[in-house]
């Protein structure tokens, strides 16, 4: 168990749902937070709550489909907190449509987001990580639909998961030489606004759409509790644990061993 009150963290896509958890849950534990949200003025409101609970917080603009506006937020999140010790990837999004069904603008937001902006939000602290000695730690946030087969209404958003498992798989291997550990966070059904993420959707994709309040019924009445999630994640990444599946039920559960079955009873040997 590692000693999270006095680090630096930074969190993307903290504006709210799960990344407003996470902020929340590191500032309890003493964790100074960069809150970082494409919503300035989001990111701004939840580094007010950190700020309430005693720790040095600060809200910062960034999108993170824009290599360069990743860049300046690291910067100036080390210019007015100093060097990250966790850094945690949260920031996705869904759209519920299949890959020859979605418009190609919103495939191409989706896949930025979830998968690029992981991928730079990491190079863009990667550097300061390796500098450093002690306790340091990258989150990802990832999904059950990164274990599970996908839904039937929502393929290319699993798939978008599937490849946040690889990098964080792949991050996990390649910076445990340096002392870095990471930690997956795959929750369930979750009580978020996920549902209106074109809320927040750049012109260069289409512009905001806003979604009827009736769309985020199903999350509201089966979801689970964010700030449950968010305590879940920051337990797991100070315990060092690399796995942080939170199914929303029992069916959920076990759809993970369902598709763990199917690959299973694929394998065949070579005849020798």
């Amino acid at each position: 168990m590692q000693k999270i009150a006095g680090t630096n963290a930074v969190i993307t896509g903290g504006g709210d749902g799960i990344g407003r958890a996470l902020t929340l849950e590191l500032a309890k534990a003493g964790a100074n937070v960069a809150v970082t949200d494409i919503r300035t003025d989001a990111a701004e409101a939840v580094a007010a709550e950190a700020a309430a609970l005693g720790v040095k917080s600060i809200g910062l603009s960034c999108d993170v489909t824009d290599e360069a506006s990743i860049e300046e937020m690291a910067a100036q999140a080390a210019a007015e907190l100093g060097p990250m010790q966790i850094v945690w990837a949260n920031a996705g999004l869904g759209i519920g449509q299949g890959f020859t069904t979605a418009r190609r603008e919103n495939l191409r937001w989706m896949y930025q987001v979830n998968v690029d902006g992981i991928i730079d939000t990491v190079r863009a602290f990667s550097d300061s990580l390796k500098e450093q000695s002690g306790f340091r730690a990258i989150g990802v946030t990832a999904s059950m639909a990164s274990l599970t087969h996908p839904d039937a209404g929502t393929p290319s958003y699993s798939a978008s998961k599937y490849a946040v498992m690889g990098i964080a798989e792949g991050l996990r291997t390649e910076l445990a030489p340096e002392g870095i550990n990471v930690t997956v966070l795959c929750p369930g059904l979750v009580n978020t606004r996920i549902w209106d993420g074109a809320r927040a959707r750049p012109e260069k994709f289409g512009g905001p759409r806003h979604a009827s309040e009736e769309a985020g019924a199903h999350w509201r009445e089966a979801g689970m509790s964010v700030d449950q999630v968010g305590q879940w994640g920051v337990d797991a990444l100070r315990d060092g644990q690399f796995f942080a599946v939170m199914p929303n039920n029992e069916d959920s559960r076990d759809a993970v061993a369902a598709r763990q079955a199917e690959i299973l009873a694929g394998i065949r040997y070579p005849v020798r």
